[in-house]
């Protein structure tokens, strides 16, 4: 079957967006090639005269896939009433850095590169050797170049990102880049907003029906889109469409704690209960109504939303995006990497609601205790009906053994997770109320499974 290519894009049933002049050159590259970027980043820079290389970090099946279809892949919006399909001509080369190391090094240094953007997981910025690293040798390569200023833009779920990203990058310098960084290199932060599920072979199918071509690196995404930008560039930019403010912070609490807590939240429940997707574990009795109390009581008290923003008109809006059956965003997939993700998604408002008010008040932390305990429980490995859970996590060994360690009961379950110093703040391992409302929570999930604890809330 003829696949995706700069040949037969303009032959494109009429009805599907395809791009106009492509760039010749790219001023942005890009490290990570997931999904997300593609139905993210790479589809706001569709939308200016600027280019991407898009370079892989280890696995090539993505790059290859761009570079046999010119760079070309499509882009399904879902929403509830069908799809509708564009393909994005952003992507102009493609690298591989584990076996193009010395490449990557001379794009992060060259002159034509202006800015790099970042979606690698929240776990890769821990490893100095890995993409810390890559970037502290290109940066000063380019140092020793008195190369022209560049901006190092974090796209991850990760608060302060910007401040993350330089702390991992910075260290590595050696004084000589370090003087160069201190005038011609900017991380400025972000927060980007898509739910982008993973590809599957019907995502591929729905390409090649829509266009008549093969495309394997087509991605779904759902309609809603947003990235707030940090306004912190040290050179030139995309004309992006996108909110620039000096306040990233603020929405990055409202989408971490709102949208990826509650994501994530019902991620594990659902897939305890044996349910595939989020929307459908929305769809379970009392779902949709513990995740809007969970907004509403335990979440919005927590910070403040940026101007103009209100957290219970946002929650309304991200379970309003949940509930889209087009989105088949599994449950096992959001649930990857726990320990990395629920410090900034939910351990950070059990914190923020545990400190007590100038009155002396604290909020009751019953809501927000069922989500530790759904992950302690998902941590274990099994379902409610005994199928086998994958505990995907750069931590899986501490956690099992500790686990192992407190046996059944679940008070010692709930201890040994809240005892793990890499995930949990001391503060939240130490708060009683919540150590009890979990330990509970773990007991009626042990005894009844996750369907019939939400349906009895």
């Amino acid at each position: 079957m003829e696949r995706l290519s700069n040949a037969n894009a303009k032959r494109l049933p009429g009805d599907v967006r395809v791009p106009g002049d492509r760039p010749q050159t790219s001023g942005v590259l890009h490290l990570g090639a997931g999904a997300f970027h593609r139905a993210h980043q790479a589809v706001y820079t569709d939308d200016t005269d600027w280019g991407i290389t898009v370079a892989a970090p280890r696995s090539r099946g993505v790059i290859d896939a761009l570079a046999a279809q010119d760079g070309l892949f499509t882009v399904a919006t879902l929403g509830p009433e069908g799809a509708s399909m564009r393909v994005v001509g952003a992507i102009v080369d493609t690298l591989h850095i584990a076996t193009e190391r010395e490449r990557a090094l001379d794009l992060i240094a060259a002159d034509t590169t202006h800015v790099i953007t970042l979606t690698i997981t929240e776990k890769a910025y821990r490893d100095p050797n890995g993409i810390p690293g890559l970037l502290a040798a290109g940066i000063a390569r380019r140092a020793a170049r008195s190369g022209p200023p560049l901006t190092v833009l974090c796209c991850d779920n990760l608060p302060d990102n910007g401040k993350t990203t330089r702390d991992a990058v910075e260290p590595l310098f050696d004084p000589m880049t370090r003087e160069w960084a201190e005038t011609n290199l900017a991380f400025p932060s972000s927060m980007v907003d898509r739910i982008v599920p993973a590809s599957t072979p019907a995502t591929y199918e729905r390409a090649l029906l829509e266009l008549g071509v093969t495309d394997l690196a087509a991605v779904e995404a759902e309609p809603f889109t947003q990235w707030v930008i940090e306004d912190d560039f040290a050179g030139p930019r995309p004309d992006w469409k996108a909110t620039y403010t000096n306040d990233v912070a603020g929405w990055e609490r409202l989408k971490l704690r709102t949208l990826n807590g509650v994501h994530s939240t019902l991620a594990y429940l659902g897939a305890l209960a044996d349910v595939e997707t989020v929307s459908d574990t929305l769809a379970l009795p009392g779902a949709e109504n513990f995740a809007r109390w969970l907004i509403g009581e335990q979440i919005a008290p927590s910070f403040t939303p940026p101007d103009g923003q209100d957290t219970h008109a946002y929650g309304e809006s991200v379970l309003e995006r949940f509930r889209n059956p087009a989105i088949r965003h599994r449950c096992l997939q959001i649930a990857m990497d726990g320990s990395q993700k629920l410090p900034q998604r939910l351990f950070a408002t059990i914190a923020d609601l545990a400190q007590a008010d100038p009155a002396g008040n604290t909020v009751d932390l019953d809501l927000i205790a069922l989500p530790v305990a759904a992950w302690t429980r998902f941590c274990a490995g099994r379902s409610d009906a005994g199928a086998e859970l994958p505990l995907d996590d750069p931590l899986k060994d501490v956690i099992r053994q500790s686990l192992a360690a407190a046996g059944t009961n679940p008070a010692a379950r709930i201890d040994a997770i809240l005892g793990i110093r890499q995930v949990v703040p001391e503060p939240v391992a130490d708060n009683h109320q919540l150590r009890r409302a979990a330990a509970k929570w773990l007991r009626e999930l042990d005894r009844h499974g996750a369907a019939t604890t939400l349906e009895h809330l």
